[in-house]
Parts: C-alpha cells; structure tokens; sequence
C-alpha cells in the first residue's frame, strides 16, 4: 500500500482511478467532487476484484438488481451509493495501512470486535458515524493504543 498517497487518492485507486470515480482524485475535495457527479459502475467490479464479496457490495452499497438495472442502462450510481462505496474503499485503505497486509486487514474488517459491541468493522461502516468508529479504531491500532 502506497502511503504517499493521501487516503483519498488511494480510495480513488482502489476504486479504479479515473475510469472508478469519473474523476481525477488527489485530495478529499476532489474525492467529494467525484461522489456528488456520481460514479460509474465500474467502481463497484473494482471493489470486487480487490475481494469484496457480492453479498458484501449488496449490504453495503448497492443491490445486485439495482446494479443489473444500472449496468444494462450505462447508467452511473447515485450520490449515495457512490458515497458509501468510497466510504468501503477508504475503510480498506486504513485497514491495509494500519496492518500492512491485504489478508490480515480484510480478516480484521470481517472479525466480531468487543470494542465494537460484537459487531464486525464492515458492520459499521455501513454508516457514516459507524465508519468514524472504526476509523478510530484503527488510528488508535496504529498507535498501540487498542488491539
């Protein structure tokens, strides 16, 4: 994981560059830009291909058949929709960060937490202030301070 990029350029990469997010992004404002133009389906195979589960990209992002219906008409995903799949891939990026392992960050997203009343982080995430929790989290993994 490259750390010279900020969080939000690399959310951006994971999410398939120009051709995921329509834009080109390097700061969170850019990122905002490309949320609120919308992104193309494709951020959501990108996703996929860096091993988030169908089940996983319908729970948090955006239904099977809503996204069939999107992909059969060219169309692009909603403000929301785009917002919570950037939301996934910052989630993946500090996770990957803070444990400097594609497989142990995504064994941790997936692991029932006591800090996190059992829930797993992916739970969370579903939210905006669930993802700030974990967010937190993994700041404070970083800097010894929680397991």
């Amino acid at each position: 994981m490259d750390e010279s990029r900020s969080l939000a350029e690399a959310a951006a990469v994971l999410l398939g560059g120009v051709a995921g997010v329509g834009l080109e992004v390097h700061s969170d404002a850019d990122m905002a830009g490309a949320v609120a133009s919308g992104f193309p389906v494709k951020a959501i195979d990108e996703l996929k291909q860096r091993g988030v589960p169908e089940a996983e990209v319908g729970s948090l992002i955006i239904k099977p058949r809503t996204l069939s219906h999107r992909r059969a008409n060219g169309g692009r995903l909603t403000v929301d929709e785009s917002d919570r799949a950037a939301r996934v891939a910052r989630g993946l990026v500090l996770a990957e960060r803070t444990f400097a392992n594609r497989e142990k960050a995504y064994r941790w997203l997936h692991r029932s937490l006591g800090a996190l009343g059992g829930r797993t982080p992916m739970e969370l995430i579903r939210t905006d202030a669930g993802a700030r929790v974990v967010e937190n989290l993994l700041a404070r993994i970083s800097w010894g301070a929680a397991a």
